[in-house]
């Protein structure tokens, strides 16, 4: 255990100190690094306030040789006192953020597992592994003790309950052999059923394993599904370019995400890969894939993704800062614009927009107010727009990956370093 008593003081006055310091050794690192005791590393993270936090002894040493009073301590402690007390601190934060009780939110959260087997709605049909597949439901004749009986006790067919068991079901319009999927709604009562019964192999979490695929009632399947599907920046992202771009699809329709980059759409495939092999169908400026895909990403995060319901989440907000990032660079991508030294989000939808207002403000994104605009094209006649005016922090922190709006930034971001240092350099002078 490291019981060095540590002490904080003003950063300001912290770099101060410590440039004066140096100075004093005519600027050799190695030398005043010495004369304390410590790696040169070290120095320069204290010249620079990197380490707020700095051993009580080195600050008696420089300011000893300094000759210059003892600085205010604002905080002391060994590492451990530091943190007991920030832990502290944080507790009236957490509560606001969280509510009460905030320690069950936060292990809730820690403990999720993203989208299982148990999220999906009712009506998504299953095909199992051959084996795996006969050993349930010969479990489940067995546990009523026929087929015949055990039909009765889920509400289908004998005849179904063979064809399940198969796996196969011929199709007699198109004379063809099928696949024969199984409804999720009987999976999980026949689960249910068998785990009662101490059947544990059965649990929906084992089934969760021994899926090969699943599909709506009709349509391509998705292939090899991964469980679960974890929160994730690729999650986040397909989340956001709902709420931009896309579109979840409705009973006739699959859905879409419409986008005229090829960088975009590229990209929105890749981060589809996260739920398995999604089947998708190319046109020239979008991507149609299934409205499952859709429709769990919006339950499992609370939203409507029509474009005048949509809103920002109470389990949105709750997002790490560092998926939000990724969410907000999504949004940009398809709903944004550069010029006049800031991003500008555009939306028909002001909710939404309110709610990205708070996005920026959680993860200190500087940011204008909202501003209604005529658009002659909008249902309302009216748009929505609010720009986001520190670049350079949104350089770091998000950027784009639409190639004219990155090449826009990064020169953006340049011109201003350029003319930050000849600025510099003319005051030097």
């Amino acid at each position: 255990m490291d019981n060095t008593i540590r002490v904080k003081i003003d950063e300001k006055e912290q770099k101060q100190i410590f440039i004066k310091f140096i100075k004093k050794f005519k600027r050799d690192f190695t030398k005043a690094s010495n004369y304390l005791g410590i790696s040169n590393s070290c120095l320069s993270k204290y010249k620079r306030g990197v380490i707020k936090y700095i051993p009580e002894d080195v600050l008696i040493k420089v300011t000893d040789y300094l000759k210059i009073d003892k600085p205010l301590i604002l905080e002391r402690g060994t590492l451990t006192d530091i943190r007991r007390n920030y832990i502290k601190k944080s507790y009236p934060i957490l509560a606001e953020k969280y509510g009460v009780p905030w320690t069950k939110e936060i292990v809730k959260r820690r403990d999720s597992k993203g989208i299982s087997l148990e999220d999906f709605p009712d009506y998504i049909f299953i095909y199992l592994k051959d084996e795996y597949r006969s050993r349930l439901l010969e479990c489940a004749y067995n546990y009523a003790g026929s087929l015949n009986k055990f039909s009765k006790i889920i509400s289908v067919s004998p005849s179904t309950l063979e064809t399940w068991y198969k796996g196969k079901q011929k199709d007699p319009i198109r004379n063809k052999i099928g696949l024969q999927f199984m409804p999720l709604s009987k999976l999980k009562l026949i689960s249910k059923i068998l785990v009662e019964d101490n059947n544990h192999e059965f649990s929906m979490e084992n089934i969760e394993r021994n899926i090969v695929m699943y599909r709506m009632q009709a349509g391509v399947p998705i292939k090899n599904p991964k469980f679960p599907v974890k929160e994730s920046p690729e999650m986040i992202r397909l989340l956001f370019h709902l709420l931009g771009d896309g579109y979840s699809g409705n009973k006739k329709n699959s859905a879409n995400y419409k986008n005229t980059c090829k960088e975009l759409l590229d990209e929105f495939k890749q981060d589809l890969k996260i739920f398995g092999e999604v089947p998708i169908y190319e046109q020239e400026y979008s991507i149609k894939f299934p409205r499952i895909i859709a429709e769990l990403i919006e339950n499992f995060y609370g939203v409507n993704t029509m474009t005048f319901e949509s809103r920002i989440s109470d389990k949105i907000k709750k997002l790490p800062k560092r998926y939000l990032y990724h969410g907000i660079r999504a949004f940009a991508d398809d709903e944004g614009c550069l010029g006049n030294s800031r991003v500008t989000l555009y939306s028909g939808n002001r909710d939404l927009l309110e709610g990205i207002k708070g996005i920026l403000d959680y993860i200190k994104i500087r940011r204008s107010g909202i501003r209604t605009f005529f658009n002659p094209k909008a249902t309302s006649l009216k748009g929505y727009e609010i720009g986001i005016q520190d670049l350079e922090l949104y350089r770091k922190k998000m950027g784009f990956i639409h190639p004219k709006k990155k090449e826009k930034l990064e020169e953006y971001v340049r011109k201003k370093k350029t003319k930050r240092r000849k600025r510099l350099l003319k005051l030097k002078s």
